[in-house]
């Protein structure tokens, strides 16, 4: 670069900027001295080939350009500076056999019935009877008034304020909404669910095998069977799943038919061998969604990019570790954007996913010798819908076999009533500012809801 000497007289005032000057002296009268190559101390005197990057390679430093290069640890920082390798040559490839995904976002179009159908379950719209006495048995001080003001804080009281999409009203009326700032839905139903759980651990002075327990969150999960000659791949990311160190007893011990003879009341009958024994009865008298000629796997996308083997999520510890229950949190879908009869259809499909993990965990020669149970939940702004599914067979392909599993199901529970909605008949439209009005003036809770979220909770502790 020139001395400040040498560039007297160069600059012209008034006739062109004076960056654009300072380009066309650098552009004219500038050098480059071009740096030289020092190496560090420590590498003086060592047979090592340097590199100078500021003049040509030799040729004998790099290796043969015929020789493939092997990429290093993929990490999500320098993923663009790796170059994707094509979708054949993937390491999960598979070129043989291809399976059909069933994800959080696959439909079923016939609901509860079809994705009976795939996982071969015998439904009951209830919960079990075992469950439904322990409703309402235990309670905690202020329970109601807590869970009322965990929904005030998650919707209301929350600091977080985010940029939230734009409404649009799905009546086809044409009305605009003003941009908002607000608390976004999946932190309102995340902080709602984990006070809840927190809640419920509350009672671990009365039941010490709560501390035994686990809560993972976000971790992954995929599995595969086959049904009907045909692989079903089972592929989600579960928001939270609850560990303890005893499996579920199964809610139904005997599953053959009770023998009931001419004249005895069938009801004490049944409540003499077992609670819920008369789900036998009831599952004698199931009969299948009949969907000839269309194959049930008809809704589900083929696949042949996929992981092999069985995921839970978590590495197994000293003390094994068996699923108690998952709750789902459905983040990116509204309310209207599926209907009951398909979200339910999901829950089956995973539950039947994490008893099939387990059970393969428990049993790896293939012979199931105890039922497996676990539980489900489903949280969507106010609505639960809870789920118990009891793994009775691992004979899926077998006409003969009648063996089949049983899950029980309780839907549409609404924590709380009337929360102003875009697609819903309702006076307020679903602001953010007039439901915050609505939880802070006009509540109307439901406290039975959380009598069966805690009786879910408890099930299984002694």
């Amino acid at each position: 670069m020139p001395k400040i000497s040498e560039l007297r007289g160069l600059f012209k005032p008034f006739t062109k900027p004076l960056h654009r000057q300072w380009k066309w002296v650098w552009q004219e009268k500038g050098k480059f001295n071009e740096p030289k190559l020092t190496l560090p101390k420590a590498l003086e005197g060592r047979q090592i080939n340097i590199i100078d990057p500021l003049h040509e390679p030799d040729p004998n430093a790099f290796p043969d350009e015929s020789t493939s290069w092997t990429s290093p640890t993929r990490h999500p920082m320098f993923e663009y500076l790796v170059p994707p390798l094509p979708r054949e040559e993937h390491p999960l490839f598979h070129h043989e056999r291809p399976v059909f995904l069933f994800d959080s976002k696959a439909k079923l179009h016939a609901g509860v019935d079809q994705a009976c159908l795939l996982t071969k379950t015998i439904p009951f719209y209830e919960l079990p009877q075992s469950i439904k006495q322990t409703i309402g048995q235990v309670s905690l001080p202020d329970q109601d008034e807590l869970i009322q003001s965990y929904i005030r804080q998650s919707i209301a009281y929350d600091a977080t304020k985010e940029h939230l999409p734009r409404k649009k009203s799905p009546l086809k009326q044409r009305r605009s909404f003003r941009i908002e700032y607000a608390i976004p839905r999946s932190r309102q139903m995340a902080i709602l669910l984990e006070n809840i759980i927190h809640l419920c651990e509350s009672l671990g002075g009365h039941y010490p095998d709560l501390f035994k327990r686990h809560l993972y969150r976000n971790i992954p999960f995929y599995t595969t069977y086959e049904r009907y000659g045909e692989l079903i791949h089972l592929k989600r990311k579960n928001e939270y799943v609850l560990t303890s160190h005893i499996p579920l007893s199964p809610i139904v011990k005997r599953l053959n038919r009770l023998e009931i003879n001419s004249g005895d009341n069938i009801d004490e009958k049944i409540a003499s061998h077992d609670p819920n024994g008369h789900y036998v009865m009831q599952a004698n008298d199931y009969q299948f969604l009949d969907m000839y000629p269309i194959y049930p796997t008809i809704d589900l996308p083929s696949e042949q990019l996929y992981q092999d083997g069985d995921e839970q999520g978590w590495h197994q510890r000293k003390s094994n570790e068996y699923v108690h229950t998952t709750l789902h949190v459905s983040n990116d879908e509204l309310i209207h954007e599926a209907t009951t009869d398909e979200r339910l259809a999901r829950m089956i499909m995973f539950a039947f996913g994490s008893a099939l993990v387990q059970a393969r965990q428990l049993y790896p020669d293939g012979r199931l010798v105890k039922p497996v149970t676990v539980q489900s939940i489903f949280l969507l702004d106010e609505l639960f819908h809870f789920v118990v599914f009891q793994l009775n067979t691992l004979n899926y392909n077998d006409t003969n076999d009648k063996q089949c599993n049983y899950v029980w199901i309780d839907k549409d529970n609404y924590l709380y009533d009337n929360r102003p909605s875009m697609v819903m008949h309702n006076p307020l439209y679903g602001t953010e500012r007039n439901l915050q009005r609505y939880v802070l003036e006009k509540l109307k809770y439901n406290p039975v809801v959380f009598q069966k979220f805690l009786a879910l909770y408890l099930h299984g502790v002694k």
